[in-house]
């Protein structure tokens, strides 16, 4: 982000010192607070349910096993019992000893296209200061874990040299958040999915997806109305992110244990109900929750939420070399 300086802001060795001390008690904060009971609440539908307090609906149960099985989510967002991929299995493991955190703080690339809508492409002229967010305008790829490897543009330095050489086998790889709070949303907007009246959000990490329903409709058809363009540019007859998914930002080391995973539009459905259990605030309610002064949003379906906001994407220039020819270079695939 800051040309060749991670430390740009020039600063003698003792304010250096001083100042990583403050980022290093920042830090200490945040996580302890990330541990607190603000945030680490385990307070959702589906805790009650592990404690035996709360019974899942049917298609809350439904969505459950799907999670763990046809669905293929429980691969990499982890909710404390074994997978069961194959028709007839049976899960034969011990229930986790801790709350469940729904992530295996691993990484992949789920082939997500690029979201012209950042505000991000957009920011190629120097701001007050004279600082540039995005030189590259629509030449910026975000590469993700890769990008780090190579302590490359936008990043922090690697601290490990020796992980450089593995930069191409993980180039697209985002880090797997948590799915718990997916679903949260404060009272006066009490969903994620039109018709509402919903609380907008953005999913994956450029918030290209708009509801959970998407979401799950993504992982189920990605390859299966998958096209060679971007978005914006679905062909005629089609509709984006209904039975068209625009190519991925990064074609290299795509997951390939989700995108064609036949599951039908109830049991879709059925994992996004599922989804909403995992909300905190069930059991002990946020005092707070209630403060939210925006405006929530309604009207269309989940299925097609956000697409009246949709940017075509302009004609994509080629990957800058500041990141694309940056050693070792992106490959078997060249990215585009």
């Amino acid at each position: 982000m800051f040309g060749a300086s991670t430390t740009p802001v020039r600063l003698s060795a003792t304010d250096r010192t001083r100042a990583n001390t403050v980022y290093d008690h920042w830090a200490q904060s945040i996580d302890s607070y990330e541990q607190s009971v603000q945030v680490s609440a385990f307070s959702s539908k589906f805790d009650a349910f592990l404690k035996g307090t709360y019974t899942l609906s049917a298609d809350e149960m439904a969505g459950f096993r799907l999670f763990d099985g046809k669905g293929n989510c429980n691969s990499c967002h982890l909710d404390g019992r074994g997978t069961t991929l194959k028709s007839g299995q049976t899960d034969t493991s011990t229930a986790a000893m801790v709350n469940p955190l729904f992530t295996c703080f691993g990484s992949a690339n789920e082939g997500v296209p690029l979201n012209p809508g950042n505000a991000f492409y957009y920011e190629t002229t120097p701001d007050a200061f004279g600082f540039t967010p995005n030189p590259y305008g629509f030449g910026y790829r975000d590469l993700g874990l890769g990008t780090f490897l190579r302590s490359g543009f936008g990043s922090g330095a690697n601290p490990n040299q020796t992980w450089t050489q593995f930069a191409p086998t993980v180039d697209g790889q985002m880090q797997v958040s948590s799915a718990r709070d997916v679903a949260m949303t404060p009272p006066q907007c009490p969903t994620t999915e039109a018709p509402g009246p919903y609380f907008q959000k953005g999913f994956f990490h450029n918030g290209y997806i708009k509801s959970l329903k998407q979401l799950v409709h993504f992982y189920n058809t990605r390859d299966k109305y998958a096209y060679p363009v971007t978005s914006g540019h679905c062909p005629a007859g089609t509709t984006e992110k209904v039975d068209c998914w625009p190519m991925p930002e990064v074609k290299n080391n795509i997951d390939m244990t989700t995108g064609n995973l036949g599951l039908t539009d109830q049991e879709e459905n059925q994992i996004v109900v599922f989804l909403q259990t995992l909300t905190d605030g069930f059991t002990r309610p946020y005092p707070n929750i209630d403060t939210f002064t925006g405006t929530c949003m309604s009207g269309g379906s989940a299925k097609t939420q956000g697409n009246e906001f949709l940017i075509p994407t302009p004609p994509l220039p080629p990957c800058a070399s500041a990141i694309c020819d940056v050693a070792p270079v992106p490959g078997p695939k060249p990215i585009p």
